[in-house]
């Protein structure tokens, strides 16, 4: 998996797309999580590999988000927010014999902050 160059906001009212290209192995789904500072990682949404958007309700700020309807697992974020700062990366897990087998995600992930 491949997720890029960080991505850095540093004005309100933008839109920012960040990237999560998949290079290895096969998944049914893609995660995006969010970080804020001191807190735990929150799922933002997971994509299916037919393109299908699931905004996870545990995440106040999930459906400010959506993904790049050209590039199936590029996250986008329009009218960015002081709120949206925050570092994000995408995952994914290998299946094997039916069980989670190991989470995959690559460095750098994405930072968002003003």
């Amino acid at each position: 998996m491949d997720q890029g160059s960080k991505a850095v906001a540093k004005a309100e009212g933008k839109t920012v797309y960040l990237p999560c290209k998949v290079t290895e192995g096969s998944s049914d789904y893609i995660h995006w999580y969010q970080i804020k500072d001191g807190k735990a990682p929150s799922r933002l949404l997971y994509i299916s590999k037919d393109g299908v958007v699931t905004r996870d309700s545990n995440n106040p700020q999930a459906s400010d988000f959506t993904v790049d309807k050209t590039k199936l697992y590029d996250l986008k974020l329009s009218d960015t927010k002081k709120s949206h700062s925050a570092v994000y990366f995408c995952a994914y897990w290998v299946y094997v014999s039916g069980s989670h087998s190991e989470n995959i995600y690559s460095h750098p992930v994405h930072e968002l902050h003003w």
